[in-house]
């Protein structure tokens, strides 16, 4: 697919940008915090096969994927915002990025690749305890329980930072 195709050396300027930038800004360690306590709420919810909530997906969907988004969401924050260290003005990486030889595009592929490595790690783990908790109390595994948590764990990071400006 051409829209998604990574440029090796323009991932390769975009990574040295933010090593020599990563410095722990009181926003990123927030972030993380803030995404390591959603994530594992989210988490602990989404653990629960379907079949426990007595078909009131509600409660999964509004507070188990939210959640979970929000946590992504800030996780994220570190590769789309820069806090000027004097000013304490928050910018935009894009705005800072466009003087860099990289397309916003390559920016976009690096974020989304930066924010699926824990998702893919976070969505392993639940999709493990979620059947080893359904073959302990219904004695089965359903599709579901695989299909769902994968399919939101992974796909809705990947749209929140499509969307992110």
């Amino acid at each position: 697919m051409k829209v998604f195709k990574e440029d090796k050396t323009e991932q390769e300027k975009i990574a040295a940008f933010f090593k020599e930038e990563t410095t722990y800004f009181p926003n990123h360690v927030l972030g993380k915090a803030a995404a390591c306590i959603l994530v594992s709420i989210s988490s602990i919810l989404l653990i629960i096969p379907f079949a426990e909530y007595e078909n009131d997906m509600r409660m999964v969907i509004v507070y188990g994927f939210m959640l979970y988004a929000m946590g992504m969401f800030s996780y994220g924050t570190k590769y789309a915002s820069y806090t000027e260290p004097l000013t304490k003005k928050v910018f935009s990486i894009s705005n800072l990025t466009k003087y860099l030889p990289v397309s916003r595009r390559q920016l976009t592929i690096f974020r989304i690749k930066k924010v699926l490595k824990p998702c893919v790690i976070v969505t392993a783990v639940v999709v493990g305890i979620r059947c080893l908790y359904s073959v302990a109390v219904s004695g089965g595994v359903s599709v579901w329980d695989f299909v769902l948590p994968a399919a939101f764990m992974i796909v809705l990071p990947v749209i929140v930072e499509l969307t992110r400006g």
